[in-house]
């Protein structure tokens, strides 16, 4: 007689569980950031990022989009077509922000294999998510918080924008744009009509690039210990908690343009990170999902303020 086993492993998204189990996003914000050198075990020079002073500190939620791309990636399912629903790209109208390249260009679908370089290897063919589709960057918006910028709005499992994105930059806000770290455009008419305004809603995340951290878990956040390959013959009984992490900023010029044109005063209170996949042809990146998240209390722009952000993203 045959018998049945039902294996289930779990990727929490409980907010109850959100420091036990499942893929848990961090933002850090602080002052002073530096890295912390250290040597992998591979020889190569690599460290983690902190900051001299930091101001606030908090989860994120990974929302029913990012948990479908982890899938994707996990088993290589072609996205938003073996699934029980369509989460659709930012590239969409709406519901959807109308950014980057759009669905009637994208060449992402005709991507078909992954090779290398190297003579003598043979590509993998019918690769559905291209290496090049990975978590670039970030979006910010306003609408995380109520007008009295103290009463946050909690984040939904079933989101898949932010509640009013913010562009960090815009053609007619009289900053120069680095067109390597702004993306996800979007092109509308000006008030008079003569001439149509770009705005960039996604920026790419600072140098260097996201790397991997495991580190002995602590409560303190003063006490990291960074875990090498002699834990492999250690005793030790302290748990271990492995993460991504990379740093993003606004700058001064960061969102400077949107609130000139509504004559408001600058803030964001919420925060997304978004993947894609880039396209060469168009400068912008198509299939773009908002992998995660995250609301706070209004942070108020004055002139010249900047800010920076470490973030960690947990397999716990």
């Amino acid at each position: 007689m045959s018998k049945i086993i039902k294996i289930n492993d779990n990727i929490s998204t409980s907010d109850q569980e959100v420091c036990s189990k499942g893929l848990v996003g961090e933002w850090i914000f602080g002052k002073g950031l530096k890295q912390i050198p250290f040597i992998d075990p591979f020889g190569k020079k690599c460290f983690r990022s902190e900051f001299e002073k930091e101001l606030y500190r908090e989860h994120n939620v990974v929302v029913i989009g990012g948990y479908q791309y982890v899938f994707s990636k996990l088993f290589n399912i072609k996205m938003d077509t073996e699934s029980t629903l369509r989460v659709g790209n930012l590239n969409d109208d709406s519901p959807q922000m109308k950014i980057g390249v759009s669905r009637a260009n994208y060449i992402s679908d005709k991507y078909t294999s992954e090779f290398s370089l190297n003579t003598g290897v043979t590509p993998v063919s019918g690769v559905n998510i291209s290496a090049l589709n990975h978590i670039f960057g970030f979006i910010v918006g306003d609408g995380g918080a109520t007008e009295n910028n103290l009463t946050v709005i909690a984040p939904d499992y079933k989101r898949r924008t932010l509640f009013r994105a913010v562009p960090f930059r815009m053609s007619n806000d009289g900053t120069e744009i680095d067109q390597s770290k702004y993306f996800g455009k979007a092109t509308t008419l000006s008030n008079d009509t003569s001439s149509s305004v770009t705005s960039y809603y996604i920026k790419k995340f600072d140098s260097p690039e996201p790397h991997i951290v495991h580190a002995w878990a602590s409560t303190s956040t003063d006490e990291l210990q960074v875990v090498d390959d002699s834990v492999y013959s250690s005793v030790a009984t302290t748990p271990i908690e492995s993460y991504v992490e990379t740093t993003m900023s606004l700058d001064k010029d960061d969102i400077r343009g949107f609130f000139s044109t509504t004559n408001s005063v600058p803030r964001i209170n919420e925060f997304g990170l978004v993947s894609g996949w880039y396209n060469s042809e168009k400068n912008d990146y198509e299939q773009i999902v908002m992998f995660s998240h995250f609301t706070r209390m209004s942070i108020l722009f004055d002139q010249e303020d900047e800010i920076k952000i470490i973030y960690r993203l947990y397999a716990r």
